[in-house]
């Protein structure tokens, strides 16, 4: 019988432990996620950056190296000895304590027009290897909005759909640093039936893929191939087709902008009830301080164009010294997006 009791005394001794174990396990994860929910989310944009136990530098233990694009969660900033600190959480458990001058965080400019980067599956290897070293661009460069290319039509006589291949990594860059960012689609359509397609493919797109900082319009990307896209033989009228898609979305509660070089725009697409982003590319050296109509390109004198123009492309090879990185770069009016 003592025997018999004992085991029931361990049994429930055994239990009380275990759920004691899981209770206070519950608590500090539920503490962690809310530190982590609070945190400002921040990268590592230094070389192999001493991360301390105490805010430091001098007989403390350093808990190791942080890599440059890593992501960390700032859980508060001060000042030390003279030195501004950020206590950050690494891994989504460990905290402890950087310089501040190694962590950087999205910040929103208030300049009149900002910087806009827009990104595909072409910018992978050849530009970014990671959405870390992604974000570590858009913070360097004070980079406002994003563009991700969703996929589109092909611009080949099928016309079939794609889908790019890299969106889902420039999409985790844009959330973890909580940037505002928006999808780009490239319309080929040629016909109505064609236009619902296309509404139906960006709908869902948006749909499966939007997080909580997609807010820009969706860009319809209308260029010409040379003679070689299916659509390069209606220009006189594809702007007809084109406003059928701007209007078809917006019944779907989808706000829209249309990307296009200046001459096309000019040429073909002025009459559209939207706003421009345009394309011309003067001096891809430096990031201009001036706007789009201030240059001397054929159309930019174009009045109908002056008043819808929200957004300029001014490279697609970086600037110079300012960007160094080879890739598409834009201005585009903060007051829009506002």
């Amino acid at each position: 019988m003592k025997k018999k009791i004992l085991v029931i005394i361990v049994v429930l001794l055994i239990l009380i432990m275990g759920i004691a174990f899981f209770a206070i396990k519950y608590y500090y994860e539920k503490v962690n996620q809310q530190e982590i929910d609070s945190s400002i989310h921040g990268v590592v944009i230094g070389e192999k950056v001493p991360f301390y136990l105490e805010a430091e530098v001098e007989n403390v233990k350093q808990l190791r190296l942080l890599n440059k694009g890593e992501n960390v969660y700032i859980l508060d900033e001060f000042e030390a000895h003279d030195i501004e600190w950020y206590k950050i959480k690494v891994d989504g458990k460990i905290n402890g304590y950087v310089r501040a001058e190694n962590i950087d965080y999205y910040k929103e400019i208030n300049s009149e027009k900002v910087l806009v980067s827009d990104v595909s599956q072409f910018n992978v290897d050849k530009t970014f290897e990671s959405a870390g070293d992604y974000e570590v661009f858009l913070l360097e460069n004070k980079i406002s909005y994003v563009y991700i290319r969703a996929g589109g039509r092909g611009y080949g006589s099928k016309g079939n759909f794609y889908y790019d291949e890299n969106y889902d990594m420039y999409i985790e860059a844009c959330e973890y640093l909580k940037i505002p960012y928006g999808f780009y689609f490239l319309d080929e359509a040629l016909d109505s039936k064609e236009i619902d397609e296309e509404v139906s493919f960006i709908k869902n797109f948006i749909s499966e893929n939007a997080g909580e900082n997609c807010v820009l319009p969706v860009a319809l990307d209308v260029e010409k191939h040379d003679g070689k896209g299916r659509a390069d033989t209606i220009w006189d009228s594809r702007y007809k087709l084109v406003q059928e898609l701007i209007n078809d979305l917006d019944k779907e509660g989808i706000d829209t902008i249309v990307y296009t070089n200046a001459q096309t725009a000019n040429l073909y697409l002025s009459k559209l009830k939207t706003k421009f982003w345009i394309a011309y590319y003067p001096e891809e050296n430096k990031i201009p301080d001036y706007w789009y109509f201030d240059t001397e390109q054929e159309g930019a004198s174009n009045t109908r164009l002056q008043k819808k123009t929200i957004g300029w492309q001014f490279t697609e090879h970086g600037a110079g010294d300012d960007i160094s990185e080879d890739l598409d770069v834009s201005l585009m009016k903060k007051d829009f997006y506002k």
